[in-house]
């Protein structure tokens, strides 16, 4: 399609598109714009596959995942027509979240594979720099307007949960970097640029006030530091290595206190979870009757009380039915009202639980295996020549299941950004390592 002097232009081109899907996926009501971008980058794909044969061999190359994630596909799709209880919903959902998702593996791993392409860890940085960039703005407008910093709120994204998520997913990225970037000249962007880069997503994320997103950053944090004092502490000295770790851990320490502190709700944690777990007392976890007290005028924290219920439900549901309900956004709706209890809830806020009613037990294997897939092949790409990409990768496939267990993000733009980003990232380490070879 492009011959070599329109190869820069080419480049460029699939850059913008890049920075902005990965960017405007997280704002509301842009899903015309996505599929409208999917289907310029799928005919761009289809003229790299006939153009360079590093794009075809790359399924060859990456044929584990590639394999894996074909058979969830496929599943998901046999499942729906031949087990699931709302059999054109289901199709629906796997349509729009599942096969989508896999539209979007399949161009990052063809376009990323594409000689003189840029990084994906650039491209993805851009873009969540300019989201965070977008938010500390609207905060700062909003405390010169009215004198106060918005707290618990989002502007760019429709809840704070996939603000911080996005946040949190970019910061992997660029700690990654900045610890390791100098055995690999990976990336165009300068220090001071990515350093100014975490300061910023760290302010945004704290003042977005998600606690899972808190838990997500300090996991990140400490994943890192043991990461780091593994492969860099002897060189590093050990009294270097010391004080790090003494920095690293007040520093973690101290964001963990100011966000616990921050937050009053943290107060009623434990009690508002012990009663979620005991959910069947009440109705309040269904949305139909009011919420338990834990003392005479003190209400439970609804969000712990709330999320603790539903997983404890969403177990005994997966426990009743292996096989699964339906595939679908609200299967746990569904099947709380398939099982004969009205309710005026959505879904589970636990990924985990979402596919086990939708897909089952089998589904939930095979997710578990494609991501594994996913970490062994980042965890040997770092392990045998210190590939940032290979981290990155590792990083973002541990993150995106731990926040499966708090958050329903198997699905929309979060499931499709995992998905999109780990193919580039397979992708680009291949033909990084093709290019380290020739060199």
């Amino acid at each position: 399609m492009w011959g070599l002097k329109q190869e820069p232009f080419a480049a460029g081109v699939l850059s913008l598109l890049f920075v902005a899907f990965l960017s405007l996926a997280n704002v509301s009501h842009t899903i015309a714009l996505r599929y409208a971008i999917l289907a310029i980058l799928l005919l761009m794909a289809g003229s790299q596959w006939l153009h360079w044969p590093a794009c075809k061999a790359v399924f060859k190359e990456r044929i584990v995942p590639v394999s894996l994630l074909s058979a969830l596909l496929a599943f998901a799709v046999a499942h729906s027509l031949s087990l699931s209880l709302w059999r054109e919903e289901s199709l629906g959902e796997v349509y729009s979240q599942l096969l989508i998702g896999g539209l979007w593996f399949g161009v990052g791993l063809v376009l990323f594979r594409r000689p003189r392409m840029g990084s994906i860890l650039d491209l993805t940085i851009v873009a969540g720099v300019l989201i965070a960039a977008t938010e500390f703005s609207y905060g700062l407008y909003t405390y010169c307007s009215t004198g106060y910093w918005p707290y618990m709120k989002a502007f760019t994204t429709a809840t704070k949960l996939e603000f911080t998520f996005f946040m949190n997913f970019v910061l992997a990225f660029i700690v990654a970097i900045l610890c390791f970037g100098h055995r690999q000249r990976i990336s165009r962007l300068p220090r001071w640029f990515l350093l100014a880069a975490a300061v910023l997503i760290l302010f945004v994320s704290l003042c977005a006030g998600a606690r899972n997103g808190m838990i997500g950053m300090v996991y990140l944090m400490l994943s890192m530091l043991f990461v780091y004092m593994v492969f860099e502490g002897i060189e590093f000295g050990w009294r270097k290595a010391v004080a790090l770790f003494a920095v690293v851990v007040i520093g973690v320490g101290g964001m963990a206190a100011y966000a616990v502190k921050k937050d009053e709700r943290n107060a009623l944690f434990m009690a508002s979870a012990q009663a979620g777990w005991n959910y069947s007392a009440t109705k309040a976890w269904l949305r139909m009757e009011p919420y338990p007290m834990i003392s005479p005028g003190v209400m439970v924290d609804a969000s712990a009380y709330e999320r603790v219920a539903w997983i404890h439900s969403g177990l005994d549901l997966i426990a009743a039915k292996p096989a699964g309900y339906g595939y679908s956004r609200d299967a746990f709706r569904l099947a709380l009202t398939e099982t004969g209890r009205p309710n005026q809830v959505g879904h589970s806020h636990s990924g985990f639980i979402d596919l086990g009613l939708g897909l089952g037990v089998a589904g939930i294997l095979l997710w578990v295996a494609f991501c594994g897939s996913l970490i062994f092949i980042g965890f040997q790409g770092f392990k045998q020549r210190r590939d940032v990409l290979g981290l990155v990768l590792m990083l973002i496939t541990c993150g995106f299941l731990g926040r499966m267990m708090l958050e329903s993000v198997f699905r929309d733009h979060m499931l499709h950004l995992f998905l999109f980003t780990s193919a580039a990232l397979l992708a680009e380490m291949s033909r990084r390592r093709e290019e380290g070879d020739r060199s």
